[in-house]
């Protein structure tokens, strides 16, 4: 360990966003110290609309049931894409719209939203790719809100795991790869202290701080999952079989 480094042990999965990982990490956290090492909940490695659906599954999930999200975060993460490509988030927010529809068809309140996000933003319009975003940002609010409001408990906690995977689905397609591998199971005891190591490092004259995960000493049931997106995002499938994993 460099001298200036600190091992820290992270409180997962912790809800909300955190000024420093001794204090908590949160879905969309974890999932950028995995890639980028920076701590940050809006991570590139994953699309928007998918990381704020992870960000509020995170935050709406009861502190028990939360730790059982983190085999789904290598899963979630995919390379970066330029900010003006919607393609991810256009199914995604697609997958969204049509379970909201089956939800609760004929809602008026949400009847302009799913009429606005219905028209693809053109392309070289930054003002409607703006609009647009916004309009997917109310969608997904408004979703967590329904599944918190019109259920309780473990429903909720199923419910919520649920719309987190159809959102990493969605996303997945877009990459012509199959549905979620079946993740291992994580204790359900609230959170899990995992080791890491932090640095105030400069970029560009502007401090920040990357966190390096130390992840020989993380548990299975992170690691493993990891590993097997790690070979696929290289360019080798992920069987069915391969460590016991199956399609949900």
């Amino acid at each position: 360990m460099r001298s200036d480094e600190r091992l820290v042990l992270m409180p997962v999965l912790a809800r909300g966003n955190h000024v420093h990982p001794r204090v908590g990490g949160c879905f969309a956290e974890v999932a950028a110290i995995l890639t980028t090492h920076q701590w940050t909940d809006h991570p590139a490695c994953m699309p928007a609309v998918l990381a704020q659906i992870a960000r509020g599954v995170n935050d709406r999930t009861s502190p028990d049931a939360r730790t059982a999200l983190m085999p789904l975060i290598p899963w979630a993460i995919s390379g970066p894409r330029p900010w003006k490509d919607l393609t991810a988030d256009t199914v995604v927010t697609t997958a969204l719209m049509d379970l909201i529809r089956c939800e609760h068809p004929g809602d008026p309140a949400l009847a302009p939203l799913l009429q606005r996000l219905q028209r693809q933003p053109r392309p070289r319009h930054p003002l409607d790719r703006i609009a647009w975003r916004r309009a997917a940002r109310h969608l997904v609010r408004a979703q967590l809100r329904f599944i918190t409001a019109t259920t309780g408990g473990s429903v909720c906690d199923d419910r919520l795991r649920a719309l987190l995977i159809t959102a990493i689905d969605s996303s997945r397609a877009v990459e012509g790869l199959p549905p979620l591998p079946q993740p291992a199971d994580a204790p359900m005891t609230g959170a899990h202290l995992l080791p890491v190591t932090t640095q105030l490092a400069g970029v560009d004259e502007i401090f920040e701080l990357r966190v390096e995960p130390l992840i020989d000493d993380w548990p299975d049931w992170i690691r493993d999952p990891w590993d097997l997106r790690l070979h696929e995002l290289s360019g080798h499938p992920v069987t069915d079989g391969a460590r016991g994993l199956a399609p949900v």
